[in-house]
C-alpha cells in the first residue's frame, strides 16, 4: 500500500476514535433526555386547536416537563371538558374525555406500581393538571437496556478496531522508515557486499526507495571496481616502460653498456619509452578531464550535417595519405541543428576512423556512410580489415580492455571507453557489427 494511503488511513481512525466517542455521548444524551418523552406529546399539544394554547403556555409546559426525570410517565388533561390532551400513560389514551372518579379508579388501581403527583398548569389560556408518575422500582425500560448494550458493543468495536489498524499503520511506516535507515547507514559505512532486498508487490513511497539505494549500491560497486581496474590498468601499462628506462640507465650506470655506439642506442629506446610514457600519462589525464563535469565544455546547438560532412572529406583526404581505398554515401535531404560540443564530437569520428585504418592494411576499404533516417542523423563507418571476435564484442567499450586482435598493438584500452562517454554525454547511441577477418562497423546514431 502507497505511504500515502497509510498516512491517510491512519489519520482516519485517529479521527475516527473521538468521533466515535461523540456518537457515543450525543446518542446517549438523547436517550436519556427529558425532552425525548415528550417532544412528539409537545408538538401535538401545541397542534391542538381545543387547547387554545398560547406560546407562552407551550413553553410553560415544556419547562415543566424538562424539569421531570427521564423516566416520568406524563398526562396533560384539561379541567373542564376531562381532554386527555397529551398523555405517555397507556391507561389515558390522548384525545380520550375522562371524569374525575375515572380518573382516581385508574390511579387507585396502580398505586402499587406508580408513585403520582398533580401540577396545576393554569393562565388566562390554559386550566390544566399535568398527572406525572414514577415506578416504585425505578429501572430502565428494557428497550433501553438493549440499546444501550448494542451501543457500548458497537463503540468497542469501533475503537478496538482503530486501535489495531493505527498500531499495524504505525508499525508499517515504522519498519519501512527503519529499513531505509539500515541500508543507507550499511552504505555509509562502506558496506557495499549485501544486496537490498524489496518486494514490488508491497512498494511504498519509503520502500521504493530500497530500489534506488540498490542502483546507488551497483553503481558503487561499479565504481570501485572501475577503480580497481583503472590502477591495475595504469600499473600494467606504465611498468613496461617503467622498466626499459630503469633497465637502460642502471646498465649504463653499471658500465654494462659502454661503447658510445651501444650508449646512444640505449639513450634512443630510453627518449622512445619517455615519450610513449609521456603519451600514455597525457592520455589518462585527457580520460579523467573527460569524466569530470565541471570539465566539460558546455554542448552548443549547430548543425551536425555540416560537421559530418567536414569530418567526411578530411577522413577521405586521410585514407589517400594511408593507401586506404575508400567509398563516401553521404545524403542530407535538410540540414540538422542539435546541441553538441565540436571538440568531444571530433574525437568519436576520428576515434573510430584511426581504428579503421590501424585494423586495415593497404587497399583495404573503409567506407563511409551518412544520412537522415527516423528523425535520426546516421553516421556509419566501415572496414575490410581484421575484426573482432564475437566474444570481444561485448567489452570493447571498457576502460582499459584490449580485444585478442588488438593486444599486437600499441595502446591502453582507453580509446573506445572515451567514445562511449562521448556518446553517452550528447545522449546519442552506438552500435558495432564485426566478424573476425570480414571488417567491422561502427554505427552512430544522433537523435534530433
Amino acid at each position: 500500500m502507497k505511504l500515502k494511503n497509510q498516512l491517510n488511513l491512519l489519520a482516519t481512525f485517529i479521527t475516527a476514535i473521538p468521533c466515535a466517542c461523540i456518537i457515543f455521548l450525543s446518542i446517549n444524551s438523547y436517550l436519556r433526555s427529558r425532552n425525548r418523552l415528550l417532544l412528539e406529546g409537545s408538538e401535538q399539544v401545541r397542534a391542538l386547536d381545543s387547547s387554545n394554547m398560547t406560546e407562552a403556555d407551550f413553553n410553560l409546559f415544556i419547562k415543566n416537563v424538562q424539569l421531570l426525570p427521564h423516566d416520568v410517565e406524563i398526562a396533560l388533561i384539561d379541567n373542564f371538558s376531562g381532554l386527555i390532551i397529551t398523555s405517555s400513560m397507556k391507561e389515558l389514551p390522548m384525545n380520550a374525555i375522562v371524569s374525575q372518579w375515572e380518573l382516581y379508579l385508574i390511579m387507585g388501581s396502580n398505586s402499587d406500581s406508580y408513585f403520582y403527583q398533580f401540577t396545576t398548569l393554569k393562565t388566562r389560556t390554559l386550566n390544566s393538571t399535568m398527572i406525572t408518575r414514577v415506578p416504585r422500582k425505578r429501572s430502565p425500560p428494557a428497550r433501553n437496556k438493549i440499546l444501550f448494550r448494542i451501543l457500548y458493543i458497537f463503540i468497542i468495536l469501533i475503537i478496538s478496531s482503530c486501535i489495531i489498524i493505527i498500531v499495524r499503520l504505525s508499525a508499517t511506516i515504522n519498519k519501512s522508515i527503519k529499513t531505509i535507515v539500515d541500508e543507507t547507514k550499511a552504505i555509509a559505512g562502506g558496506d557495499l557486499s549485501s544486496k537490498i532486498e524489496f518486494d514490488p508487490e508491497k512498494a511504498n513511497e519509503i520502500t521504493s526507495i530500497s530500489e534506488s539505494i540498490e542502483k546507488m549500491r551497483e553503481s558503487l560497486v561499479e565504481a570501485q571496481n572501475q577503480k580497481s581496474k583503472f590502477i591495475m590498468g595504469i600499473s600494467h601499462d606504465l611498468r613496461t616502460p617503467v622498466a626499459v628506462i630503469k633497465g637502460y640507465t642502471e646498465a649504463i650506470s653499471d658500465g654494462v653498456i659502454s661503447e658510445p655506439d651501444e650508449i646512444k642506442n640505449a639513450m634512443e629506446l630510453i627518449t622512445q619509452k619517455s615519450g610513449q610514457l609521456e603519451n600514455m600519462i597525457d592520455t589518462l589525464i585527457n580520460y579523467t578531464k573527460m569524466n569530470s563535469i565541471e570539465l566539460r565544455q558546455t554542448m552548443k546547438t549547430q548543425s551536425i550535417t555540416d560537421f559530418i560532412t567536414e569530418i567526411i572529406q578530411e577522413e577521405k583526404t586521410t585514407c589517400a595519405v594511408f593507401k586506404r581505398n575508400i567509398i563516401t554515401n553521404v545524403n542530407f535531404e535538410k540540414d540538422v541543428l542539435v546541441p553538441f560540443d565540436k571538440m568531444l564530437a571530433r574525437r568519436v569520428f576520428e576515434n573510430l576512423f584511426n581504428n579503421a585504418l590501424r585494423y586495415t592494411k593497404d587497399n583495404d576499404t573503409i567506407t563511409l556512410t551518412s544520412y537522415i533516417k527516423d528523425s535520426s542523423v546516421i553516421y556509419k563507418i566501415s572496414d575490410t580489415g581484421i575484426g573482432i571476435e564475437q566474444k570481444d564484442l561485448k567489452n570493447i567499450f571498457q576502460m582499459f580492455y584490449r580485444g585478442t586482435n588488438s593486444r599486437r598493438e600499441e595502446g591502453m584500452g582507453i580509446g573506445l571507453s572515451v567514445v562511449d562517454n562521448i556518446i553517452k554525454t550528447h545522449g546519442w547511441k552506438i552500435q558495432v557489427e564485426s566478424n573476425k577477418n570480414e571488417g567491422t562497423s561502427f554505427t552512430v546514431i544522433i537523435p534530433y
